[in-house]
């Protein structure tokens, strides 16, 4: 009877031991998952001085020369060509005959239909002296005339197809490539060279929206090419496209003269330059410190050692800089770095001064 009773005295301070220790471990997790107050701790930020900054009042954008004219010499018809006169790099004009595809069979055919013809011609005119002298019907002249008006679409059709044996430059140019030569065989629609005309040459490039409306065709434009150093070519607007895409650029087409002494090529890379190129001062930030929500644009100033929110309007885009219209003043610290983790008040450490 004493042994039970110590035992189970025993197995209660047990039980009641275990209970005391997850109890205390309890109270330690749930210590431990409290989340922290970090209100009050500095967020490390980077930030800038406003600045008043020269202002290079000329546009420039990248740009790749292209040909302002390119097509395929096409046959028209099916055939041998019999023969070609082209070969690379020769200069042809628009409309000339380069080539041609044989038509011996064609002519023969022609010389049938234009015999053809002639008999149905007779055959007519007979039937129509019958007629006037009342020994023949009327159904039998008209009969033959049909007949004459059908040969002679006939010749015409065949004519036709010996004209289009002809291969003839599409636009006056460069040959710069040729895929087939005299005494191969030839399908409709085949290109048997292609033609390029770099006299003058294009040229595209991308303006975003705030630049675009000083933009207009027919304004001068000069560009520069890193080959050529100290050079300037000159330009023309032939196109602005009144739709831009989905970064709100627009596209912009340029014809650019080239000189007979240094023959500009398609492919070369140029800059486009719109406008003088004059200097002026304006109040420029980092485009890194700029922070959009709900479509309005701010930055974070270190006011301190806090943050503040401050609206701004911008200008021009220059580089990776942009002009503030309103907003901010010369000597305001601008935060650069850090903003994703501030809001107006935060408590913030510069890391740069």
């Amino acid at each position: 009877m004493k042994r039970g009773l110590v035992a189970a005295a025993i197995l209660v301070v047990v039980v009641l031991a275990i209970a005391l220790t997850l109890s205390a471990n309890k109270k330690k997790i749930d210590v431990s998952n409290q989340p922290v107050n970090r209100t009050n701790v500095p967020v490390s930020v980077a930030i800038e001085t406003a600045q008043m900054q020269p202002v290079n009042t000329s546009m420039s954008l990248p740009a790749v020369l292209k040909p302002y004219e390119e097509a395929k010499l096409n046959a028209q018809m099916a055939g041998m060509i019999s023969h070609l006169t082209i070969v690379l790099g020769a200069h042809v004009t628009k409309g000339q005959v380069v080539g041609q595809i044989d038509t011996k069979l064609t002519e023969l055919n022609l010389q049938a239909a234009e015999l053809s013809r002639q008999k149905l011609n007779q055959d007519y005119i007979r039937a129509k002296e019958l007629q006037e002298g009342n020994a023949g019907l009327e159904v039998n002249t008209l009969n033959a005339k049909n007949s004459v008006d059908n040969a002679a679409i006939q010749v015409d059709q065949i004519r036709q197809q010996l004209a289009n044996a002809k291969l003839i430059a599409p636009v006056s140019g460069i040959v710069t490539t040729k895929n087939l030569s005299a005494g191969e065989y030839v399908s409709p629609g085949v290109a048997i060279a292609t033609i390029t005309n770099v006299n003058p040459l294009k040229a595209a490039v991308f303006v975003n929206e705030n630049q675009i409306y000083t933009l207009k065709p027919g304004q001068a434009a000069s560009l520069t090419a890193d080959v050529f150093p100290g050079r300037a070519f000159s330009g023309k607007i032939l196109f602005v496209n009144p739709k831009g895409d989905d970064n709100h650029n627009y596209q912009v087409d340029l014809v650019v003269t080239n000189t007979a002494d240094l023959a500009l090529k398609a492919g070369t890379n140029v800059t486009v330059i719109f406008g003088n190129q004059t200097r002026t001062s304006a109040l420029q930030i980092s485009k890194r410190a700029l922070v959009q929500d709900q479509k309005q644009l701010y930055v974070y100033l270190a006011a301190g050692n806090r943050a503040k929110a401050v609206s701004i309007a911008t200008g021009r885009e220059l580089g990776d800089r942009i002009e503030v219209l309103s907003g901010l003043r010369v000597g305001d610290q601008v935060v650069v770095s850090g903003q994703i983790n501030l809001r107006d008040g935060s408590p913030i450490a510069v890391i740069n001064r």
